[in-house]
C-alpha cells in the first residue's frame, strides 16, 4: 500500500513547492521524467544522484511527489542560521566532507527506518567538467544494500549545462530530473558485491559529454565561458598557473596569448589549445599538476580555525590573508591584526576538500582550518595537488 507522507512534509518544504517549485514547473525549468516507472509514492527511498549545483536538491524536492531528507555538508550547518534552515526547518542530515562519518549512516538509517526518503549524492561533491568525480563503488553497494530500502537512480539531465560550478552566469535551458533506475532490497540480496557494485556503477553514472550528443543541446548564455579560470588553472599551450582569462565566450592565457573558445555546445575550438572538451583539458591539468613545486601567491579573503568536529561557529583568524603553496606546504599570512603565519604541510592534512565560494577546508588532525580565497581565484588546484601528493606519498611508503 502506498503511504502518505505529505503529514511528514515540513511547512517549509510545502511552502517552497507551493510556490518556488510551482515556479519552475510552470515555467517549463524543472521537469520530473520517471523512465524506469518506479511508484514514487510508495517509499522509503534511497535516492542515489550525480551531484552539479547548489541548487540540485531544491530542484529535486520541486518535482518529486513526497519529501526527500537531503543528506548536505556538514559546513552548511556551521552557522546558526544556515542550521536552522537546512538542519531544522528541511531535516537535512549532516555529513563531514572527505573523512568518515559514522553518525551520517546512523542517521541515514534512522530516517529511512521512520518512513523518509533520504536524497545522497556519493560523489560528496560537484562536478567541474559535467563528469563524475570519483566513487568507491563497492564502498557504496555495501551502504546501500545495508540500509534495505529501494534504491533509485536519479540523473539530473542538464544541470551541468544550466549553470556549471564555475560560471559565473547560468544558462537559459530545462533542467530534467529522470529517475533512470530502481533496485529493491530483494534484488540486491541476490547479488553478490562485484554483480551489485557493477550494476550501481552502471546506471548511476552520467556524463554531460555523451548525454549532449544525445538531445538537442540549447543552453544559451551570451558570457557563457566566464568563470572557466576556476577549471582551467594550466594553460596547455605554456603550461602557465593561474594564467587564463575569460570573457563572453573566450579563454585566453595572459603569458603566451593562447585562445580558446567555448561555443554554443560547450565544445572548445582553438588553434592554439589541443582539447575538443572541457574534461580533457581537466583531466591533462590534473595529471600535470602534481609536478609543479611551488603556485603563485594569491589573495584570500577569509581564514578561519575551529575543532573539526565541532559544528559550531569557527574562529576567523583574518579575512585579508595572502595564501602561497611551496615545497609542500601552503602558508597562509594574515595581513591583518597580529598578522601570524600559519603553514600547513601537506604531510598533516588529513583531507582537503573544496566548498562554495573558492573555499577550501583542511583537516589537520583534530583542527579544521578554512581558508577562501578571491571569488574568481582557483580553489581546484590545490585539492588536484593534495590528491597528487597524496598518491606520490603512498607510492613512496609501498616501495
Amino acid at each position: 500500500m502506498s503511504r502518505n507522507k505529505n503529514s511528514r512534509m515540513p511547512a517549509l518544504i510545502r511552502f517552497a513547492k507551493a510556490t518556488y517549485g510551482r515556479i519552475l514547473k510552470a515555467h517549463g525549468k524543472v521537469s520530473l521524467v520517471n523512465s524506469c516507472g518506479v511508484d514514487l509514492e510508495e517509499g522509503p527511498y534511497l535516492l542515489l544522484l550525480n551531484h552539479v549545483g547548489i541548487m540540485d536538491p531544491v530542484m529535486v524536492s520541486a518535482v518529486m511527489p513526497q519529501h526527500v531528507r537531503w543528506v548536505a555538508g556538514a559546513y552548511l550547518f556551521k552557522t546558526w542560521f544556515l542550521n536552522l534552515v537546512i538542519g531544522k526547518w528541511c531535516t537535512a542530515i549532516p555529513k563531514q566532507q572527505g573523512r568518515s562519518d559514522l553518525s551520517m549512516i546512523r542517521n541515514v538509517q534512522r530516517a529511512l527506518k521512520d518512513g523518509d526518503n533520504v536524497g545522497l549524492f556519493p560523489e560528496g561533491t560537484r562536478t567541474w567538467d559535467g563528469e563524475m568525480m570519483p566513487i568507491a563503488y563497492k564502498s557504496l553497494a555495501k551502504l546501500i544494500r545495508m540500509f534495505g530500502v529501494t534504491a533509485l537512480f536519479v540523473h539530473l539531465e542538464g544541470g551541468f549545462a544550466h549553470q556549471p560550478r564555475w560560471a559565473d552566469h547560468k544558462r537559459k535551458g530545462n533542467v530534467v530530473v529522470n529517475v533512470k533506475h530502481f533496485l529493491t532490497p530483494e534484488q540486491m540480496a541476490v547479488m553478490d558485491i562485484d554483480t551489485l557494485q557493477d550494476t550501481v556503477r552502471e546506471y548511476l553514472r552520467f556524463s554531460n559529454d555523451e548525454w549532449k550528443e544525445t538531445v538537442s543541446y540549447d543552453y544559451r548564455s551570451p558570457k557563457r565561458a566566464e568563470g572557466l579560470q576556476r577549471l582551467f588553472y594550466l594553460c596547455p599551450a605554456c603550461n602557465a598557473i593561474d594564467s587564463m582569462k575569460t570573457a563572453e565566450n573566450r579563454i585566453t592565457c595572459t603569458k603566451c596569448n593562447a585562445v580558446t573558445v567555448l561555443d554554443d555546445k560547450d565544445n572548445l575550438t582553438s588553434v592554439d589549445t589541443p582539447f575538443t572538451r572541457m574534461s580533457q583539458w581537466h583531466e591533462w591539468e590534473a595529471s600535470m599538476i602534481g609536478d609543479k613545486e611551488e603556485f603563485p601567491p594569491e589573495k584570500g579573503v577569509l581564514l578561519q580555525r575551529g575543532d573539526a568536529d565541532d559544528e559550531g561557529t569557527l574562529e576567523t583568524l583574518s579575512k585579508d590573508v595572502t595564501v602561497h603553496m611551496k615545497d609542500d606546504v601552503i602558508e597562509v599570512v594574515c595581513n591583518t591584526g597580529m598578522k601570524e603565519t600559519y603553514r600547513l604541510p601537506l604531510s598533516g592534512v588529513n583531507s582537503l576538500i573544496l566548498n562554495a565560494k573558492q573555499t577550501m577546508e583542511l583537516f589537520v588532525g583534530d583542527t579544521l582550518y578554512r581558508i577562501r580565497l578571491l571569488s574568481e581565484a582557483c580553489s581546484l588546484k590545490y585539492h588536484e595537488y593534495y590528491l597528487a601528493f597524496r598518491e606520490r606519498l603512498a607510492a613512496k611508503e609501498n616501495n
